[in-house]
């Protein structure tokens, strides 16, 4: 017969040792340095605390890796960590697998039936993100259906998504999903723009510009304009260009127009990249710059921060 040694029972009573993941605080400063843009160094953090099963940390390994951030894009092994992170409660999460199934991202093609069924547990969970989401894919499916999406956009407003709320001041200026209202829009535009939301301070300048529900003045559309400029929203530099040949300002030269439609191009994204193209050649055809002052331009549009 084997006896047990005392000290080794004496060891086996003691209580296992503790090897906590990173504290709340930790975590919070990991996230924060991510954002920063030290990616590396915050997914140490963050990593040990998603293998600990926090549902923030499981998320941002998700978004990591869906954005190659830190570490080698693959969005196969995104939707895993959302997935786990969704299980653990993370309604973000959901809302982040609807986003990647929607357009798909790198390995993982886009799939819009399981997009619409993640943006609607994140939306039935009270995320008002996921709200204006399932109101974008009602406005682009084919046909559309913008009274749904202006009901979305409704829902989510209220619940405060800035993104919501631009969109459903869009549908009372245009009159899609809700009757034309110029009114109602300005009072919805001037909200989000209060929150300072980029498009929002663009479409107050069209406004203005044009006398929408407002009297015409190109002064408050120009400020209007240029705000949306200073928080880098590309179309308000192709507006403000277009402004300022049109209204003559004597304060603005035709090497500043020239230089806010060059930024706006640098800008632009893939869809938008065409038609500010065209907007940029009419104006050039308008203006007639020499190689001077194209060079002047550039500076201007390079300077502007």
């Amino acid at each position: 017969m084997r006896f047990v040694s005392i000290a080794l029972l004496a060891a086996l009573s003691l209580p296992l040792p503790s090897f906590a993941g990173p504290t709340d605080a930790e975590l919070a400063a990991a996230r924060l340095e991510y954002i920063d843009g030290d990616y590396e160094a915050a997914l140490v953090v963050i990593r040990e605390a998603a293998e600990d099963g926090s549902a923030l940390a499981l998320n941002i390994m998700g978004a990591a890796y869906d954005d190659g951030r830190g570490v080698e894009q693959d969005a196969a092994i995104a939707v895993t960590y959302f997935e786990r992170a969704a299980k653990a409660g993370e309604v973000r999460a959901r809302y982040n697998l609807g986003s990647l199934f929607a357009y798909g991202s790198g390995n993982v093609p886009a799939d819009p039936k399981r997009a619409k069924r993640e943006f609607r547990l994140a939306a039935s969970a009270g995320y008002a993100p996921a709200m204006t989401a399932l109101g974008q894919l009602r406005a682009s499916a084919t046909p559309a259906d913008h009274e749904a999406a202006a009901d979305w956009y409704e829902k989510a407003h209220l619940k405060g998504d800035v993104v919501a709320t631009a969109n459903l001041a869009h549908a009372f200026a245009v009159g899609q999903g809700r009757n034309e209202n110029w009114t109602r829009a300005r009072v919805l535009y001037t909200e989000a723009a209060a929150r300072g939301f980029p498009r929002a301070f663009n479409d107050l300048g069209v406004m203005h510009e044009q006398g929408r529900g407002v009297h015409p003045d190109a002064l408050t559309a120009f400020s209007f304009f240029l705000q949306g400029v200073q928080l880098g929203y590309p179309k308000a530099g192709i507006n403000l260009a277009e402004l300022i040949v049109k209204a003559q300002f004597s304060f603005a030269t035709k090497e500043a127009a020239l230089g806010y439609c060059y930024w706006g191009m640098d800008r632009a994204s893939d869809s938008e990249r065409a038609s500010f193209q065209e907007d940029c050649d009419e104006l050039e055809r308008i203006l007639q710059p020499d190689e001077t002052a194209r060079a002047k331009a550039r500076s201007f549009a390079d300077g502007i921060r």
